[in-house]
């Protein structure tokens, strides 16, 4: 192959690759988000919320929000994961993760939530359990039986 040809295409699959990475990683800006004070808002209140944590079970098992569930990432909810989901499709659902801008973890966990049917969506924005424990809100630690049993 000619070694101009052969430029073009390896750009070409190099950009592919890109352009399937961006499309895997999306913000999923359709899940609306909820600051850091409207939830802490709402846990005051004791609102009716079901809060999930996005990330790995040895993190969640280090600190998470009060009376968050662990939910961790995977590319699809496993029956497993299902069976444990608030049993009305309106519940009043909150997931949060550490991934950063774009929340990419938890507002795919919630992506996901909303294709079972589950309504009242909404994903912990930026700077998320970071925010949360910066600014001192309360954390436990461990796990319960339901929120992080081992495979």
């Amino acid at each position: 192959m000619n070694h101009k040809y052969r430029g073009t295409v390896v750009l070409g699959f190099v950009m592919g690759i890109l352009a399937t990475a961006a499309c895997a990683f999306a913000a999923h800006d359709e899940i609306p988000r909820i600051s850091i004070a409207e939830l802490k808002k709402l846990i005051d209140r004791k609102a009716d919320i079901v809060i999930y944590d996005a990330q790995v079970k040895s993190v969640y098992a280090k600190d998470h929000i009060k009376g968050a569930a662990s939910l961790p990432w995977k590319q699809e909810l496993e029956e497993s994961d299902i069976k444990n989901l608030p049993k009305t499709k309106d519940a009043f659902i909150i997931v949060y993760c550490d991934c950063g801008p774009g929340e990419n973890d938890s507002a795919d966990i919630a992506s996901q939530l909303t294709g079972l049917g589950y309504t009242n969506v909404k994903v912990l924005g930026d700077p998320s359990i970071r925010g949360w424990r910066k600014a001192g809100y309360e954390l436990e630690k461990g796990c319960s039986v339901t929120s992080c049993p081992e495979p």
